[in-house]
């Protein structure tokens, strides 16, 4: 019987999903960063908006979820971390469904959880522009 080279390019492919991975947690960070900017933009419109404009609440309501799936992945990119380091390197373990899964999950949830603050983003922006534009009819009259 004799020994198996190792798989280099297993090897390289592994690295790389670590080092993606680990910008999860950057694009995780900016995604908290757009949350808190849309707050600040409610609690800057939230007293001028009359309820014709809509409902500041529902923004608040859909902020909070998002924020909720941010907690969620930023808890479980560093558990997939944990779970790749032992695929990486010279302990390497026997593959199954399961990285398969967990990195899917992951990938899955990060690009919703990007479209839906892009659509949230496009809404709260639609939200202050009708709020300032409303103030600046209600001050000329």
């Amino acid at each position: 019987m004799s020994n198996l080279p190792p798989d280099t390019e297993l090897e390289t492919e592994l690295q790389e999903l670590y080092i993606l991975a680990r910008h999860w947690q950057d694009d995780i960070s900016f995604l908290e960063d757009e949350a808190r900017f849309f707050r600040n933009i409610l609690l800057k419109y939230d007293a001028a908006a009359t309820e014709s404009f809509g409902s500041a609440a529902e923004f608040r309501q859909k902020i909070e979820g998002q924020e909720n799936q941010l907690m969620t992945l930023r808890c479980a990119v560093p558990e997939f971390l944990g779970f790749l380091e032992p695929y990486i390197g010279d302990n390497k373990k026997p593959m199954d469904l399961t990285f398969l899964d967990r990195y899917n999950d992951l990938q899955n949830g990060l690009t919703a959880l990007f479209a839906g603050i892009k659509k949230t983003k496009k809404e709260l922006f639609a939200y202050a522009e009708t709020v300032m534009a409303g103030n600046l009819t209600t001050a000329q009259s």
